[in-house]
């Protein structure tokens, strides 16, 4: 039983970094590092869970259908979803994050 919680922590912590870096690349941020980028994620995973809850929406679903009948190939949906919601949730922290800060400075 301990070694699914520890699966799982690790699959949050990957997600999470993954989720972390998509979202610093796609607004053109910094290049934060494996630890930040994971704390990142995770915290977009519960703001954009949230939205998606509220929203009653499954993240992902449209996603796992098209690359199923585009290409033949079936992925988990709840990795799907999860790596969406908190790359979207991730964007809003970094987006807020800039906004609070003052925008971008050159």
């Amino acid at each position: 039983m301990e070694d699914l919680n520890i699966i799982k922590i690790a699959v949050m912590i990957l997600v999470g970094a993954l989720a972390g870096t998509l979202a610093a690349r796609i607004m053109k941020g910094d290049h934060f590092g494996f630890v930040v980028n994971a704390i990142l994620g995770i915290a977009g995973a519960v703001v954009g869970g949230t939205i998606f809850n509220f929203l009653k929406l499954t993240p992902g679903a449209g996603i796992v259908k098209v690359i199923d009948n585009t290409f033949g190939v079936q992925l988990p949906q709840n990795i799907v979803g999860m790596i969406v919601s908190a790359t979207l949730g991730s964007i809003l922290i970094l987006w807020l994050f800039r906004i609070l800060k003052g925008g971008r400075k050159r």
